[in-house]
């Protein structure tokens, strides 16, 4: 990104943001409820357009490339509030993953046949043949981001996927999230969950009111004054 702004009518949600993920690398991004992390992962998948500034995937600008468009050149992403696709299976949930990403699959066999492999990645085979949205909440996240493995990415847009989730489920999408960068997929997660940012990011992207406040180790970072101060919390004397 590239100097990027967002503007809605009376709110800047960001201003003149600029950073790079690099390739096979795990960058958190935290700051508090209305920093912009969302709107950030929307204007990177597409499902929202930048006010002004420049993003670039892989060295192809991605200004004016529709959001289906991104998906099929290895952007995928999950969402913080998930709508499964109602009336379709858990499998075919995920198997339009796969007719839809960057492996863009045309058959429907084939999809189904990598729909169950992610399904199987995530914990989720046993229920591959149930309506999706008889799924509870935890669930429901596995779903999304089987969904957003089917798609094949390149880069992959983590929104809040341990949300909800108990310590061992914790654990569980943790050790799932490294094993997919270990296939060299880049990721951007979004976490309030420290614990999962401390242990699986490379490097930290801090966002308070829109603006970039921090950005380098998470070591570094999370002892930043202003970070302190913005998201974790003054320091008692």
């Amino acid at each position: 990104m590239r100097d990027v702004s967002k503007r809605f009518t009376g709110l800047v949600a960001l201003s003149h943001l600029s950073f790079e993920l690099r390739r096979g690398e795990i960058l958190g991004l935290i700051g508090p409820n209305g920093a912009g992390k969302t709107t950030l992962i929307s204007l990177i998948s597409g499902t929202l357009a930048a006010s002004e500034g420049e993003l670039m995937f892989d060295g192809r600008v991605l200004s004016h490339v529709h959001a289906f468009r991104r998906a099929r050149l290895g952007i995928g992403r999950t969402f913080q509030i998930m709508h499964p696709f109602p009336g379709l299976s858990v499998l075919d949930n995920v198997a339009v993953g796969a007719l839809f990403g960057s492996g863009g699959e045309r058959e429907m066999r084939r999809a189904r046949e990598l729909a169950r492999d992610k399904l199987e990645f995530v914990g989720l085979a046993h229920r591959a043949s149930q309506r999706a949205e008889s799924l509870g909440g935890p669930d429901r996240k596995r779903l999304e981001l089987a969904k957003a493995l089917a798609m094949r990415p390149r880069l992959l847009l983590l929104d809040e996927v341990m949300a909800g989730l108990n310590p061992v489920e914790m654990e569980s999408v943790m050790d799932m999230i490294e094993k997919v960068r270990a296939q060299g997929v880049s990721i951007l997660l979004t976490e309030h969950v420290m614990k999962a940012i401390r242990t699986l990011s490379d490097r930290l992207l801090v966002l308070h009111h829109g603006e970039k406040i921090a950005e380098g180790e998470p070591a570094q970072v999370l002892n930043d004054p202003r970070v302190v101060e913005a998201y974790l919390g003054r320091r008692r004397s």
